[in-house]
């Protein structure tokens, strides 16, 4: 058992994806007592065992089905020749789980806006990183939630945290220069979502001057932007819950 839970830590810390299937209950004859535990990598290939054979086959396929959808769900499995899976004569529930990374945010800038998407994004599970380079702004004082400030300017915030595939960055900071400054640091990461706000006016210009930086169309169609999804938001909290909304949206595609 510890070994199985071993094995999970160590593919989340590589930012992968397992399943771990659990068999939660029994009726008459089954291969494997309730508790018995498999994990299923993106591979196809596993740990544990919940019985061998046909049962385990179909197990391992819903479980990658799972991994696809990125969605848990319980599923019975008769084990009879009807079934084709075993001739036990019983049946068992597999409870298929699927475990994934943290999330991590990077909220460039500590304004309302900031403030009040660190509070929601802490409420949805991210790890919140806070960035600013004002030290009013960036303190534990304003943010005794956050798990981690940097005071810093932006394009050097980037560099004191580990950025992956799970890491969201959202700009939302006090200027156009600095978000310019924390797009154009954000894009030479490997984050797997990139938003900034603004009114299509400062976009055009960022990009603009972006592009005559050497980045091409294909790296800035990377960001979101206006990040957030359109609800008709005007206050700092409004826009924080669409900012949300659109990175819950990104997560479970």
């Amino acid at each position: 058992m510890v070994k199985l839970f071993n094995k999970i830590l160590e593919t989340l810390a590589q930012n992968n994806s397992c399943v771990l299937a659990t068999a939660v209950s029994s009726r008459g004859s089954s291969p494997r007592k309730i508790g018995a535990k498999m994990i299923v990598y993106k591979d196809a290939s596993i740990e544990g065992t919940i019985g061998g054979g046909k049962l385990e086959k179909t197990v391992i396929a819903d479980a990658l089905d799972a991994l696809k959808r990125k969605k848990s769900f319980l599923k019975t499995y008769p084990l009879n020749r009807k079934s084709g899976l075993q001739v036990c004569g019983g049946e068992v529930s597999i409870f298929l789980e699927v475990l994934e990374p943290d999330k991590k945010i990077i909220i460039a800038g500590a304004g309302h806006i900031g403030l009040a998407l660190s509070f929601i994004t802490k409420l949805l599970g991210f790890e919140v990183v806070i960035a600013d380079n004002r030290r009013a702004f960036a303190s534990a004082i304003r943010f005794p939630h956050a798990d981690r400030i940097i005071c810093a300017a932006y394009k050097e915030a980037f560099k004191k945290t580990p950025i992956d595939k799970n890491t969201f960055i959202v700009i939302v900071t006090h200027g156009h220069a600095f978000d310019m400054e924390s797009l154009e640091a954000a894009l030479y990461t490997k984050a797997g979502y990139i938003g900034m706000i603004g009114s299509d006016a400062k976009i055009k210009l960022v990009f603009s001057a972006l592009a005559k930086k050497g980045f091409k169309k294909s790296e800035l169609k990377r960001v979101h932007t206006p990040v957030g999804l359109d609800i008709g938001a005007e206050t700092p909290e409004e826009i924080a819950v669409a900012i949300a909304a659109e990175l819950v949206a990104v997560a479970r595609a």
